[in-house]
């Protein structure tokens, strides 16, 4: 069961993706996030002061794997006539991009259980 659902998503993290897009990722992010941290949130629960953090790192985390998956991030976005661009980098890894993105909401609980 992924940390976030698309009601938050949309309303609190204020994010862009499709419902199915963010169904189908959030669960991924959710598991990247549990194998990161050694599942201590599956095994301790999550306290509600730890709970809006775990929840915003789902949400992020599902929009960098959709980036990953697209090959870049998007840079620009055009709502009439569609028209959506995405900026290839070869800087980061994937799996780098979303460590970066863990780590941004989630840094003292990684740095607990010794991932960082």
């Amino acid at each position: 069961m992924a940390y976030a659902d698309y009601k938050f998503y949309r309303e609190v993290y204020r994010g862009t993706l499709s419902e199915a897009e963010f169904v189908r990722l959030s669960e991924r992010a959710s598991d990247y996030i549990d194998s990161r941290t050694n599942y201590i949130l599956k095994k301790a629960g999550v306290t509600d002061e730890m709970s809006e953090r775990v929840k915003k790192a789902c949400c992020a985390l599902a929009e960098t794997i959709r980036g990953n998956e697209r090959g870049g991030v998007k840079s620009s976005e055009k709502v009439g006539n569609v028209s959506v661009s995405y900026a290839v980098s070869t800087q980061r890894t994937d799996a780098q991009k979303l460590d970066d993105t863990i780590q941004l909401y989630l840094a003292d609980l990684v740095k607990a259980v010794g991932w960082i």
